[in-house]
């Protein structure tokens, strides 16, 4: 019975998301009454037999959580960089976004093959920057930079990006985000490291509600100064297309051979915020627009 009480209202929900399309749309019930954005953008309702590209799909209220689309939502996947949402939710509770970090050899990666910020060795950069720098242009190096120094600050043996590592994974747990395992924080190809879109979509949640992530996602692009023997200033770009679209505001994009094409999007719909997560698809700017009910590219 409860399953049914949940289709319910979501399929309510969804007819008050078409309804917001009329010049006159009918009152929904009081329960699900959403205030729409000052400018809102028309959005139909998700059909029920949406087809998509992606191996796995959730769409969600990020206010209430309430699933009101979902297609292998609980579907173990490699995540690629839609990890470092975990890694930056981790971070952000064990050390301080002006804290400064000095970027060590370890902390490198290859730029011909690897996502990157652009670091080099003895460089020096807040964590607030390195967090700019693990999103918008999903640098690798600001990731294990990140993990490794974060871990510094956890007890126990291994090393300090073991450490961190298990942080993300009882993080992970204490967010709910069942079938979800983590073995290295910037979202490699990794046997045995796996997420699920629902518990992305629990994670996105939390990443919203975080006065220093929320701003930062919504980054079209950035310049962040760095200090050492090589200062300079390094100017970055989101990766995430979506982000010129009106209404969205976030949140993450991830690609590797294993994980296929990932999307993590943020918009704020006539009814009120959403959360869709999209993994291993062949086209996930289609299957995001289609989920959240925008035009497609060019119109």
């Amino acid at each position: 019975m409860a399953l049914v009480l949940v289709g319910l209202t979501a399929r309510a929900y969804l007819d008050g998301r078409a309804a917001a399309k009329s010049a006159s749309p009918a009152t929904p019930p009081v329960a699900l009454v959403r205030v729409a954005p000052a400018t809102p953008v028309a959005t139909p309702a998700v059909p029920l037999n949406l087809t998509l590209s992606a191996r796995a799909a959730i769409l969600v209220d990020a206010r209430t959580g309430l699933v009101l689309y979902q297609h292998n939502a609980d579907l173990p996947l490699a995540p690629a960089s839609t990890t470092k949402i975990v890694n930056a939710l981790t971070a952000l509770r064990l050390v301080d976004p002006e804290q400064v970090v000095t970027i060590q050899p370890q902390d490198l990666v290859n730029r011909l093959v690897d996502s990157n910020m652009g670091l080099e060795a003895g460089d020096v950069v807040t964590v607030h920057d390195l967090l700019v720098g693990m999103f918008l242009p999903s640098g690798d190096d600001a990731a294990k930079a990140l993990a490794r120094f974060a871990g510094e600050q956890l007890p126990g043996s291994g090393t300090s990006t073991q450490r961190f590592v298990d942080a993300m994974n009882a993080e992970a747990a204490r967010l709910g985000m069942r079938g979800s395992h983590f073995i290295q924080p910037a979202g490699l190809d990794v046997p045995g490291q796996v997420v699920t879109a629902r518990g992305l979509a629990l994670a996105t949640r939390a990443l919203l509600a975080n006065p220093t992530l929320l701003p930062i996602v919504a980054m079209p692009s950035a310049n962040v100064r760095v200090g050492g023997p090589h200062a300079r200033v390094i100017s970055l770009t989101n990766t995430n297309e979506l982000l010129s679209q009106e209404g969205v505001y976030g949140v993450k994009t991830g690609t590797t051979p294993l994980a296929g094409e990932c999307l993590i999007v943020a918009y704020r719909s006539p009814t009120g915020p959403e959360i869709a997560v999209i993994l291993d698809s062949q086209h996930r700017y289609a299957d995001a627009r289609a989920l959240l009910g925008l035009p497609p590219a060019g119109h």
